[in-house]
């Protein structure tokens, strides 16, 4: 899908637009230059290049949510690594409620993506049964296959920290508190064993978390892109947002 979003962005930039490409490098050059004075600016654009940047842009959160997850994957270990003794727990804990939170933004993204081309896509006649029967079913999906993520994580956010109901860190949170706290210095190798279990379980659970994040968002792009992505990988854009279909079949037809 990513391709088939790249190739009318090729042609837009070939076509230019009433000096559509200038204009972005003059927009990114003010961005860089003075960011906190950036406004932006108005861009002229058609139906068709609005929806299409509209639907690329809630594409690309998801593809960056899914990095995300990735990042986090590496800076788990990473961190650890360096991290003084007394601030092992600290540091399982937060980066074990920050994946957490990286999967529920992942939910979100993913249903926006999905209703956007739900929403688009229904008001063309040749799409509009099966675009919403597939949308249902790709939201269900996710939400079956995110449920114990999500679910953990309400309990954290709503109810009580996540090292109350996380078995390994509630562990190891009971021995910096007998060690610290209450002077039991003999603890401190079953301490140790708790720091190795907690964090094993921790790479486990972020490697786990980021495969089926990039999982569920692949299959849902190949499930959509059967529907509107033809066989020469371009988007096919709904009728009511197409500003002259001709361009569009050149193209496709170009590529066979």
């Amino acid at each position: 899908m990513l391709d088939a979003f790249s190739k009318p962005a090729e042609r837009l930039r070939k076509e230019n637009p009433k000096g559509r490409w200038e204009h972005t490098f003059q927009r990114n050059a003010s961005l860089i230059s003075a960011p906190w004075d950036y406004e932006g600016g108005v861009v002229d654009e058609t139906r068709e290049i609005t929806f299409l940047r509209d639907f690329f842009n809630l594409f690309h959160e998801c593809m960056h949510s899914c990095q995300t997850m990735d990042v986090i994957s590496i800076l788990t270990r990473q961190t650890l690594s360096q991290t003084p003794d007394e601030h092992l727990t600290a540091v399982i804990t937060y980066w074990s409620e920050s994946y957490l939170n990286e999967v529920y933004i992942l939910k979100l993204r993913l249903g926006d993506f999905v209703t956007y081309a739900e929403r688009k896509y229904k008001k063309d006649k040749d799409f509009a049964e099966p675009i919403v029967g597939v949308c249902k079913d790709l939201r269900e999906f996710a939400e079956k296959q995110l449920a114990p993520f999500i679910t953990t994580r309400g309990e954290h956010v709503h109810s009580r920290r996540y090292r109350n109901s996380d078995p390994e860190l509630a562990r190891l949170s009971a021995l910096d508190l007998s060690i610290n706290a209450l002077g039991q210095s003999e603890l401190k190798p079953l301490r140790e064993e708790a720091v190795q279990a907690a964090t094993a379980w921790l790479f486990k659970q972020t490697d786990l978390a980021a495969e089926i994040c990039w999982g569920l968002f692949d299959g849902t792009c190949m499930v959509l892109a059967e529907g509107i992505v033809t066989e020469n990988d371009w988007i096919i854009v709904p009728i009511p947002f197409k500003d002259n279909p001709e361009p569009f079949l050149k193209d496709c037809a170009a590529d066979t």
